[in-house]
């Protein structure tokens, strides 16, 4: 049984063939984010729940980086942007703002704090946008001054 895996949540009936494609793609990079996620909140400030990560896959990269695909291969694999979740939604409203006939922000999920021990994750392929709330991290931070002495 493969329990509360991502593989198992992609498996759900409900999801759309669009969305199974987003999460695969997250999957592609799930290792590295997790080491990503946890450097950024033991080096910084940032909480596990203010942390948010984009993943753009590379067919939607253009859009998001303004590269200028003439003559150059598409690089393999996914973008990857971990930051705190503010700083994520201000470069996704500078590179991608909302059209103006949009019913609601669809970048709102970041203004508000992850559940507990989770990040925020945005996928974004050519097609759409994935959001989740992903992991259980947990950051101790240990303090040699507090340890008792051998």
């Amino acid at each position: 049984m493969r329990g509360c895996s991502l593989e198992a949540y992609i498996e759900e009936p409900g999801l759309t063939e669009g969305q199974r494609r987003r999460l695969r793609l997250f999957q592609t990079v799930e290792e590295a984010v997790s080491r990503r996620v946890e450097r950024l909140c033991t080096s910084s400030e940032i909480e596990v729940t203010d942390a948010a990560i984009l993943v753009v896959s590379p067919a939607a990269r253009r859009a998001f980086f303004r590269i200028d695909a003439r003559g150059s291969a598409e690089a393999p694999g996914a973008s990857v942007i971990v930051d705190h979740r503010a700083r994520l939604h201000e470069f996704l409203h500078a590179v991608l703002p909302p059209v103006d006939e949009a019913p609601f922000d669809p970048y709102v999920d970041l203004l508000a704090p992850s559940p507990p021990q989770c990040v925020r994750v945005l996928i974004v392929d050519e097609d759409s946008l994935t959001v989740l709330n992903y992991g259980a991290f947990v950051v101790v931070n240990l303090d040699r001054r507090e340890m008792p002495k051998a």
